[in-house]
């Protein structure tokens, strides 16, 4: 929505790579774009499609719907592409059901090596045989993908919540290092927000099961920790006396 800056550097990634441009097609999902975004797209694009599912995963599975290969890739509008990109993921889908790979920010400062030493400890969890997939870089089989159960349609960890569900079907799902992505660093600028962000989904997805929060949550750069402790249970109390003792000095 609204990545008329962003989009054209990232298809045009995406129309020069080195696996021949008959062997893919690029489905853009347009969330209701009130700027050039539909018309840009509209240039590299096979098809441009209005998104009719709520959240970032419903439009994911909304591109998922409309592609017509036996593999899917998904990414980002901010996200640029080693030539190889779509080489690398057609080879691993041949072997394996499902691939990622590294994320790396294309301007680096503290804030984004943060960010990327964060998600650099996903591979850790390799060890438990879970392959946690980024949604910026993931490709899977679509008979894997349907077996799954696809996206949901919710926005805060919607790559997270799938990969729980490839990793509960047992799919076999590699991390290639050489399945590397280029995305936009403006998600590292709130550093702390985003954490605050993050722990909040984590918590509804995994403690409240409350789904609804992870559609619907005060944006990264509109979120405070009040709105992390109100959406836990224990968290609404300390709320509640906290605003309760600023009302009482007001007096």
């Amino acid at each position: 929505m609204n990545e008329a800056e962003e989009i054209e550097a990232t298809l045009r990634s995406l129309a020069s790579q080195s696996l021949g441009r008959e062997n893919f097609e690029i489905v853009v999902v347009d969330g209701g774009s009130d700027d050039a975004t539909v018309e840009i797209a509209e240039k590299y694009a096979d098809r441009v499609i209005s998104q009719t599912h709520p959240g970032i995963g419903g439009a994911r599975r909304d591109g998922a719907q409309a592609a017509t290969g036996g593999a899917l890739a998904f990414t980002d509008a901010d996200t640029a592409f080693p030539k190889v990109w779509l080489e690398v993921v057609s080879r691993n889908l041949e072997v394996r059901e499902a691939s990622t790979g590294p994320v790396i920010f294309q301007d680096r400062d503290l804030r984004t090596e943060i960010l990327r030493a964060w998600r650099s400890s996903y591979k850790l969890l390799k060890a438990f045989n879970f392959c946690y997939m980024i949604g910026s870089n993931m490709a899977m089989r679509r008979e894997t993908y349907q077996r799954a159960g696809g996206h949901r349609d919710i926005s805060l960890l919607d790559d997270y919540d799938l990969s729980v569900r490839l990793f509960r079907i047992g799919a076999d799902a590699v991390y290639d290092p050489r399945q590397a992505v280029y995305t936009s660093s403006r998600r590292a600028h709130k550093l702390l927000t985003y954490g605050v962000t993050v722990a909040y989904g984590h918590y509804n997805y995994a403690v409240t099961k409350d789904y609804e929060k992870l559609l619907n949550y005060p944006k990264v750069e509109e979120m405070t920790v009040k709105d992390l402790l109100n959406g836990i249970r224990w968290g609404r109390p300390v709320v509640s006396a906290m605003e309760t003792f600023q009302s009482t000095l007001r007096r």
